[in-house]
């Protein structure tokens, strides 16, 4: 589970006031290739950067106090705007053997996951935090007429973990990529302190990592 130390990132971008965090990515080729959310970087190139690691063991205490970074400018090599999937890349090369990208076609309902991002990091707090979760449904999401495969985790979901990566110990592959909670299009609903109530609950989507892989084609 170190290794995960390593390849899962925050991703950012360069302000007049320092490195102001957007999300997660992980790593998903040795050359610097780095998957997140388009709605993480908001469709927008200007300033970006990972950050680099600062742990590499799991079971470190993690300094919320500790601000400081070191940045590294990516660039957006590709987007799929109807799944919400962006291919960022950094002029780095990871020289450790990483996760084979696989599919939610892979494990069954009900399969345990291992869930690694930095949720609230859009607020400041950079946490590398493991979630553990099951796969509770399989389901078909459409954005203009395209479906595609999904995956519902039954895990509450907070700012800053979309783009976060899935992982399933069992078959040693990620097979899904951290979307966002589940919020009903109709409408309505209020903030209380910026949150949205309709937000809290323990349905996550998560899209199939298969269409990363076909992206890297």
């Amino acid at each position: 589970m170190n290794l995960f130390t390593q390849t899962v990132l925050v991703v950012g971008r360069i302000t007049t006031s320092g490195v102001q965090m957007l999300g997660t990515g992980f790593l998903i080729s040795n050359d610097g290739k780095i998957a997140t959310t388009k709605h993480v970087i908001n469709g927008d190139e200007r300033n970006l950067v990972i950050l680099s690691p600062k742990i590499n063991d799991l079971n470190l205490y993690q300094d919320t106090i500790d601000n400081n970074c070191q940045p590294i400018s990516v660039t957006v090599l590709e987007i799929d705007s109807f799944r919400d999937i962006a291919i960022l890349k950094a002029e780095i090369t990871y020289n450790g053997q990483l996760s084979i990208l696989g599919s939610f076609d892979d494990i069954s309902v009900g399969s345990g996951l291992s869930i690694f991002g930095f949720p609230h990091c859009t607020e400041g707090r950079r946490v590398l935090t493991l979630q553990q979760a099951e796969l509770g449904a399989k389901i078909l999401l459409e954005c203009n007429s395209i479906k595609s495969k999904h995956g519902v985790v039954n895990v509450q979901s907070r700012p800053g973990q979309s783009g976060s990566m899935v992982y399933a110990q069992s078959i040693n592959k990620i097979v899904g990529m951290l979307i966002g909670a589940f919020v009903p299009d109709n409408g309505g609903g209020i903030s209380l302190g910026g949150i949205n109530p309709r937000e809290l609950h323990q349905t996550t989507h998560c899209v199939s990592v298969e269409y990363i892989q076909k992206m890297l084609r």
